[in-house]
């Protein structure tokens, strides 16, 4: 039997909100910074380079230079078992979520490719039973956060690199796997696979999709992503 597998973004295709930004937001109330938060998204607002999302996702990750890693994983943890309590079945995306228990069944390994952090992601990951995580490396010196991204930045281009090494390490031919995405900056990562499925509400991928007749996967019931961030 061909090995193959089924690429997922995480954001706003898995789960139905923001993971870096809601992380970011409960990470600042537990360490008493909640002021923070607000003057960090500000700034991220009002950044001349904010609608690139390469560099905003650099910026993003210098917030986190001097934290203890130990310390920022527990949180985590914390803050995914919040998320499950507070949403429910609403935390995600349960037409994509449906396409990734059809594909398992069908053998396909699942794996996440995600510009959020392992850290962020990893209990996250735990709950889905998700075969691997192609996501961002965050350099980390005697324990600490240095604030810079290790290797690879997870966005755009970076996507379609990591999918190609994947596949290439895994003995994978793209042609026989799968890729969904939600934002036209998905597409060098879905370009790959040769079939791709399209979350709605980036009008940019919805019509590429419907250019290369991809389908496309409704939002849940209320069509609202749980505390969107649109920077």
């Amino acid at each position: 039997m061909k090995r193959k597998a089924a690429f997922f973004d995480v954001d706003n295709t898995l789960l139905n909100l923001k993971s870096m930004f809601s992380f970011q937001q409960y990470y600042y109330a537990r360490t008493d910074a909640a002021d923070a938060y607000t003057d960090f998204v500000q700034m991220l607002h009002s950044h001349p380079q904010r609608e690139d999302r390469q560099f905003l996702n650099r910026l993003f990750y210098r917030s986190f230079s001097g934290r203890n890693q130990t310390v920022l994983r527990a949180i985590a943890q914390a803050w995914f078992a919040h998320l499950q309590g507070e949403y429910g079945d609403e935390l995600w995306i349960r037409s994509a979520l449906a396409l990734a228990e059809q594909l398992r069944a069908e053998g396909f390994q699942l794996v996440a490719v995600s510009g959020s952090s392992h850290e962020i992601l990893a209990p996250l990951m735990r709950h889905l039973r998700f075969d691997a995580c192609l996501a961002t490396t965050l350099e980390v010196r005697d324990g600490f956060y240095t604030g810079q991204i290790d290797g690879l930045q997870m966005i755009g281009d970076g996507k379609g690199v990591a999918v190609r090494k994947y596949a290439l390490e895994h003995g994978l031919d793209l042609a026989d796997c799968v890729g969904c995405g939600d934002h036209i900056t998905d597409l060098p990562m879905l370009f790959l696979t040769g079939r791709a499925y399209v979350v709605r509400g980036d009008a940019p991928l919805e019509e590429a999709a419907l250019q290369r007749g991809w389908p496309l996967l409704a939002l849940n019931e209320h069509e609202e992503v749980l505390e969107a961030l649109h920077v």
